[in-house]
C-alpha cells in the first residue's frame, strides 16, 4: 500500500481524543429519600469521578471514523506486482501481411509475445491475417505510446519507411530495438494525368529505398490511354502499367500585374519568371500587366501582384504585395494573411536568382497538388535503425511494473456509513 499524502498519517493522533473523553466518567450520584436534612451529620464527600472505561462500543466506532477520514486524506492506493513478459515483438501491420515473414519469425520468437505495431498494440494471431489496407504508422508517436506494455523489452519489425518518422524525437521507459526489414521491392506506377488545350501529361513515380523520382510523360489518347465517359479519369490498358489514374483539366493560369512607373523594372522580372514557369509546367500562364492607375473591379486572376504603394483593393484572392523591408532575409515571405504574400525587396538580377525568385511564385501558385499528393503512396524511402532510434530514460529502466488500486471510492463510503452508525448508537445511549 502506498499513500499520495503520507504527512496526513499524523492525524491519527487524534485518536488519543476520544479516549481520553471516554476514559475520563463521573460516577453516577445515589439518591436517598430521607424527611429533613436535620438529621443528616456532616462527613468529608468523597471524590464522585474515576478513571473507567465508558461506552466501548460508542468509542470504538468514533475511533474508526477518526482513522478512515484520516486514511482519506492521506489517499491510499493497493499496489500489487504485475505479470510482465521478458521480450514483446512489435510488427508493423503491412509486414504482418507477409505470410512467410510472419511464419518465420514466428518460428524465432519461440512463444514470445507478438503484437501489432498499431494503435493499441493488439496480440497478432497466428493464422488471421487482414487484407484491408493499414494506415501509415506514426513511428515515433506509437514508441512514445510503448510505455503502457508490461515488459522488460521490446523490439520492432518495420518497413522503415521516411514518411512514417512525424515530430520530434520522444523519450520511452524502454529500451527500444528497432530492425528494418530491407526492401529490395521497386514501385513504378501512374500517378494522375493533366489534359490542357494542347495535349494529355501522365505523371508516373519510381520509388525505390532510396529515392522517389516523378516522370512526366506526353500520351496521345487511344486504344492505350482511354478516357471515361464522364471524363474524369483514364483508363490505362498497357500491360505493365494497366488500371486507372484521375484526370485533371488543366486551365490557364490567369495572372494581374498591377504596377507604378517606378517599379515598372520589378514588373518585367515577374514576366520573365512567369515566362520559365510555363514553359517548366508545359501550361498556358496569361499575364496581364497594368497601371495601378486603371483598377476598376476584380479581374478573375489566380494570383494578383500589386507592384504599387498605394493601398490595395479588398477584392483580391491570392496576393502579393510590394512592401519593403530592409530585416527580412528573404525576397518573398507569408503575410499575415491568408493567401498573402509580401515581396520584401526590389528585384535585381542578383537577387533572383540567389532567392529563387521563379521557385517562390511556383510555390505560391500551388499547382498540381493533387499529384502531391499521390506521390507519397510511391514513396517507400527507408531509414536506418539510428534514425528510428527513441531517447530511453535510464532513470526509470529498472522501476518494477505495479498495478494499482484506489481505494479512496470505498473508503468514502465506509466513512459515511460510520457517521450514520455512531449517529444511531449516539442517540440510542443517550450520548
Amino acid at each position: 500500500m502506498s499513500f499520495a499524502h503520507p504527512l496526513y498519517l499524523w492525524a491519527l493522533l487524534g485518536l488519543l481524543v476520544p479516549i481520553a473523553i471516554h476514559l475520563w466518567s463521573k460516577k453516577e450520584a445515589k439518591i436517598i429519600k430521607i424527611g429533613s436534612v436535620q438529621l443528616l451529620s456532616e462527613s468529608k464527600s468523597k471524590q464522585s469521578s474515576s478513571i473507567q472505561l465508558n461506552e466501548f462500543w460508542l468509542l470504538l466506532i468514533r475511533m474508526l471514523i477518526i482513522s478512515v477520514l484520516t486514511f482519506v486524506l492521506a489517499k491510499p492506493k493497493w499496489n500489487s506486482r504485475t505479470n510482465t513478459s521478458s521480450l514483446t515483438y512489435l510488427v508493423e501491420p503491412e509486414l504482418s501481411q507477409n505470410k512467410n515473414f510472419m511464419a518465420r519469425l514466428d518460428s524465432l520468437v519461440d512463444g514470445q509475445e507478438i503484437r501489432l505495431f498499431k494503435k493499441g498494440f493488439p496480440i497478432w494471431e497466428y493464422d488471421k491475417y487482414n487484407s484491408q489496407v493499414e494506415i501509415m504508422p506514426d513511428y515515433w508517436s506509437l514508441a512514445s505510446e510503448t510505455d503502457m506494455l508490461k515488459t522488460d523489452s521490446i523490439v520492432v519489425f518495420t518497413n522503415g519507411y521516411a514518411k512514417g518518422v512525424r515530430g520530434a524525437r520522444p523519450e520511452t521507459n524502454h529500451q527500444i530495438k528497432w530492425v528494418v526489414i530491407d526492401s529490395p521491392q521497386t514501385v513504378d506506377r501512374p500517378l494522375i494525368a493533366y489534359q490542357n488545350e494542347t495535349d494529355v501529361q501522365l505523371f508516373s513515380a519510381v520509388g525505390t529505398s532510396n529515392k522517389v523520382e516523378v516522370y512526366r510523360t506526353p500520351i496521345t489518347l487511344g486504344s492505350e490511354y482511354v478516357l471515361n465517359t464522364t471524363g474524369d479519369s483514364l483508363r490505362i490498358t498497357d500491360k505493365e502499367n494497366a488500371g486507372k489514374v484521375p484526370l485533371v483539366i488543366q486551365k490557364p493560369i490567369e495572372i494581374a500585374i498591377f504596377y507604378t512607373d517606378s517599379l515598372a523594372n520589378d514588373k518585367r522580372y515577374f514576366e520573365a519568371a512567369f515566362a520559365t514557369l510555363e514553359e517548366y509546367l508545359d501550361r498556358e500562364i496569361n499575364v496581364e500587366s497594368k497601371l495601378d492607375t486603371v483598377v476598376s473591379k476584380k479581374m478573375p486572376s489566380d494570383l494578383t501582384i500589386w507592384l504599387s504603394e498605394k493601398p490595395v483593393p479588398d477584392s483580391f484572392n491570392r496576393l502579393l504585395v510590394y512592401k519593403k523591408d530592409s530585416v527580412a532575409n528573404s525576397l518573398i515571405e507569408e503575410g499575415s494573411e491568408a493567401n498573402t504574400f509580401v515581396l520584401t525587396k526590389r528585384i535585381s538580377a542578383e537577387n533572383a536568382m540567389e532567392q529563387r525568385l521563379v521557385e517562390n511564385l511556383l510555390d505560391i501558385l500551388d499547382v498540381n497538388t493533387e499529384l502531391d499528393e499521390l506521390v507519397s503512396e510511391a514513396d517507400i524511402r527507408q531509414v536506418t535503425e539510428t534514425e528510428l532510434q527513441t531517447n530511453f530514460k535510464t532513470s526509470t529502466a529498472k522501476t518494477p511494473q505495479l498495478g494499482s488500486f484506489n481505494l479512496l471510492p470505498y473508503l468514502w463510503v465506509l466513512l459515511f456509513a460510520l457517521l450514520l452508525v455512531e449517529r444511531l448508537v449516539a442517540y440510542l445511549r443517550k450520548q
